[in-house]
């Protein structure tokens, strides 16, 4: 229904969830938003295709209920998102992340750019993280 007002009326939506699911058959442009931060962003293709995510993108994904397994329970993040009032130096995804290293800690990481797709993570860089 979405879509076909966006359509027929050519209207523009921000539609906001935490459903990814959902999200890939409303959007055309998606932005993933985890404590204020836009940590990874493209087109729909890039999302939901591309081989490269941040790690808050994956635990989304594992989050989403496969129908064909016969899995008991979701995979959900570990952990609590930080208090917005007191955000760290870091990465605000650090605390909660499995692929953290020192640098996570230290300073906000820079944002990685492939064509249309942008993930703001260490891992994508294209320098060592220093875990001294």
């Amino acid at each position: 229904m979405l879509r076909n007002f966006q359509d027929e009326l050519g209207l523009t939506y921000l539609f906001i969830a935490h459903d990814l699911s959902m999200v890939r058959y409303v959007s055309d442009d998606v932005g993933v938003m985890y404590a204020g931060h836009i940590v990874e962003s493209g087109t729909v293709e890039d999302i939901f295709e591309g081989e490269k995510h941040h790690p808050y993108t994956v635990g989304l994904f594992d989050s989403i209920p496969d129908l064909s397994s016969r899995a008991e329970r979701l995979k959900p993040i570990p952990g609590l998102m930080p208090d917005p009032t007191k955000l760290p130096n870091g990465c605000p995804f650090a605390e909660r992340c499995p692929m953290k290293t020192d640098i996570c800690d230290e300073r906000m990481p820079e944002v990685h750019t492939e064509g249309t797709h942008r993930i703001q993570c260490h891992l994508f860089t294209g320098k060592e993280p220093d875990n001294d």
